[in-house]
């Protein structure tokens, strides 16, 4: 009889235990810590610290070798598009392009000649073919004499600041040295990392708000736009490279290598202020969005909300978009709730 009581017993606890069924659930109520949404504050900007950069920079060589007979490029000097930056002496590719040109209009009267007895069946198919052949090795070898030729001028490929020359006029150069260093300056960009969890909103610029500041002008502000970012983080600290630019860069009078103190704000923080909530009142929905769970004192039941975070302050996070002042939040064990579960309140004051 002992060992029957026994078996009953254990049942009924497994019954109690892991095995509940929802309408049990639904008889029991958690007990959860509820929590007012309130005391709107004003999000702070975070700061950072990035560096100047041209639009593009770029080392300029020659492609073919010789001596240098030009380099107007002055060190500073913006050369518009097009203009000279460096001139090599073309004496001798001014010669083999003569040469190459002699070549080709002998192969083509030759090939002309022989297509004439072609037709009239007094040469073989296979030695026209052979004249045919040598008379485009002779255009291939005049356009190549040419193409070397052009080669021994550098032009800007765009309105060029010249930062540094790298070789002096009259030197012997190879193919391939550098001889000036060019930035494109038509935009100039600010460059800094950001933490990870500012890069959920790179994608979404408009939310936005940043400023600059250069060191050596402090207190004069000037606006930044977004451009692009790095998608693969740093592999020691774990940041991300973003790239801003300076919206009138000229207005500003910055250059390339200076230092900027960067102003960042999410634009509905700063608008209409950011609603503080613990930071253990986050979950996270099957999609890995955040979430909250509002309490409906009505049916004393919750139910999930997604919501906007901006940056993790201590145990609080701002939420700037998905609650209202006045809304009721479970404070903690939200990753336990189901969605429409009956709930009941902490009698205590939070």
């Amino acid at each position: 009889m002992k060992p029957a009581l026994l078996l009953l017993a254990l049942l009924t606890m497994a019954g109690c235990g892991d095995g509940s069924t929802p309408e049990d659930a639904e008889r029991t109520p958690r007990v959860v810590k509820l929590i007012e949404v309130s005391g709107q504050t004003h999000l702070p900007s975070r700061r950072f610290v990035g560096r100047i950069e041209a639009l593009r920079t770029v080392d300029l060589s020659f492609r073919v070798g010789g001596q240098l007979t030009e380099l107007p490029a002055t060190q500073g000097e913006v050369i518009p598009r097009g203009e000279l930056i460096a001139r090599l002496d073309p004496a001798d590719y001014e010669l083999a392009v003569r040469r190459a040109e002699a070549e080709y209009q002998l192969a083509r009267r030759e090939m002309e000649r022989t297509r004439q007895l072609l037709e009239n069946q007094s040469i073989s198919r296979s030695a026209f073919d052979e004249i045919r052949t040598t008379y485009e090795l002779a255009e291939v070898q005049r356009d190549s004499a040419r193409q070397d030729l052009s080669y021994t001028t550098i032009n800007a490929p765009f309105d060029a600041l010249v930062t540094r020359r790298l070789i002096e006029n009259h030197s012997n150069v190879q193919p391939n040295t550098a001889i000036v260093r060019v930035q494109d300056v038509t935009e100039l960009r600010v460059r800094f990392n950001v933490p990870e969890s500012l890069m959920h909103y790179v994608v979404e610029p408009q939310r936005f708000e940043v400023e600059g500041e250069l060191l050596s002008l402090p207190g004069e502000t000037f606006r930044l736009a977004y451009r692009e970012h790095v998608t693969e983080p740093d592999e020691v600290a774990q940041t991300y490279e973003v790239d801003f630019a300076i919206v009138d860069h000229e207005a500003v009078g910055a250059l390339p290598g200076m230092t900027v103190a960067v102003m960042v704000a999410l634009t509905d923080a700063v608008e209409h202020g950011a609603l503080m909530v613990p930071l253990a009142a986050l979950d996270k929905d099957s999609e890995g969005n955040f979430r909250v769970w509002v309490y409906r004192d009505e049916e004393r039941r919750v139910e999930p909300r997604g919501v906007v975070v901006g940056e993790v302050h201590g145990e609080r996070v701002p939420v700037v978009a998905g609650l209202k002042q006045g809304e009721r939040i479970v404070a903690a064990g939200a990753h336990l709730l189901q969605e429409g579960a009956r709930v009941r309140p902490m009698e205590e004051t939070l």
